[in-house]
């Protein structure tokens, strides 16, 4: 993987020097612009997808499906790590709600409850007075929206 993430690295280094110097026809620019702009959406998100520490949804058809999944992976990353790592449930569960009303709330004011989405939300293990519990530190949203229309006709 860290051979690919050079290699889309470089690309967009080539694609942006060659964007500086002038060498790049000018009718070329702006797809490549917004061809280094995917491909660095395309790094960002190989980088949140692959990170330790997170609870992640798949890709779920809405954001409202995308928290069911979410509360189902949380309890059962929360009840392996209660027994793996002595994790307090009821603490961790209190956190979780809070975090769960957050995002709901943001989902909704984004306007993105019924977009195709992916959840990725990351924690860490807090210790206080002796109690160790789950602690988010942040949720990214990975929404998706329509691309195009594409049309197929079949003979009749």
């Amino acid at each position: 993987m860290e051979d690919i993430l050079k290699a889309l690295n470089d690309i967009v280094k080539s694609i942006e020097k060659g964007i500086e110097e002038g060498t790049v026809p000018e009718g070329s620019r702006m797809y490549l612009q917004r061809l280094v702009r995917g491909i660095r959406d395309t790094i960002r998100v190989i980088d949140i997808v692959g990170r330790e520490n997170t609870i992640q949804t798949p890709i779920s058809p809405s954001a409202r499906s995308a928290m069911y999944n979410l509360r189902r992976a949380f309890y059962a990353v929360v009840g392996r790590l209660s027994k793996e790592e002595g994790i307090d449930k009821d603490k961790s569960i209190a956190e979780w709600k809070n975090i769960a009303t957050k995002l709901v709330d943001f989902l909704n004011r984004a306007g993105i409850s019924e977009a195709p989405t992916k959840i990725v939300l990351s924690y860490m293990i807090k210790e206080e007075d002796g109690v160790r519990y789950l602690k988010f530190d942040k949720a990214e949203i990975l929404y998706f929206e329509l691309e195009g229309i594409k049309e197929v006709k079949f003979d009749q």
